[in-house]
């Protein structure tokens, strides 16, 4: 299940977006904190999974009818397609008139989600 970030979820947010590899001092983690704080269009949303568990989190800007992702996080031990996809349907379901779109970073993960998604 999907959270929006607030404040009680700082170490959470701050462990998360750590793993990322191009964040791997806590300054860096901070700035990026603070980007997503600095406009009403980006967020950062964390996850449960099945388990009840932190286990990742994904940080958007909206832009207009488009979503897009700058950050799809899962811990270690969750990083699996069936749980991404979980989490981009989740987010789908928060945002069902907006089309998601990935950066370069995350575009293979959301190209297997979309395969995956059922055609009406």
């Amino acid at each position: 299940m999907l959270y929006q970030y607030r404040k009680d979820y700082e170490k959470i947010t701050m462990g998360l977006f750590s793993l990322v590899s191009e964040l791997q001092n806590m300054d860096l983690v901070t700035q990026e904190m603070n980007w997503y704080a600095g406009s009403d269009n980006r967020m950062i949303y964390l996850w449960r999974d099945q388990n009840n568990n932190w286990s990742g989190l994904v940080g958007i800007e909206l832009r207009g009818k488009q979503l897009l992702i700058h950050r799809l996080v899962l811990t270690p031990q969750s990083v699996d397609q069936q749980n991404y996809n979980q989490l981009l349907d989740e987010l789908q379901a928060l945002y069902p008139d907006d089309t998601i779109i990935s950066g370069f970073d995350n575009r293979e993960i959301c190209a297997k989600w979309e395969k995956s998604k059922p055609h009406a």
